[in-house]
């Protein structure tokens, strides 16, 4: 039987369009260094106000990939 493992990081991505968008650049600028991503899980969501308005997003990742063996 062939067992699989993963390992998890977590990330924080940031945008200035959105919560979805801030999870986007967090895959993509992870997925550089981090090959055979398998999901994600959304931690959280914050933003950074600036003059009573959302000047950027951001959104904590905990990205899952394989290990080999």
């Amino acid at each position: 039987m062939k067992h699989q493992v993963a390992k998890v990081i977590e990330v924080v991505g940031t945008s200035e369009e959105g919560w979805t968008q801030a999870a986007d650049e967090a895959v993509r600028v992870a997925s550089k260094s981090v090959k055979h991503i398998t999901g994600i899980q959304v931690g959280s969501m914050t933003a950074q106000v600036r003059d009573g308005k959302i000047s950027a997003y951001k959104t904590t990742v905990k990205i899952a990939f394989g290990v080999n063996d």
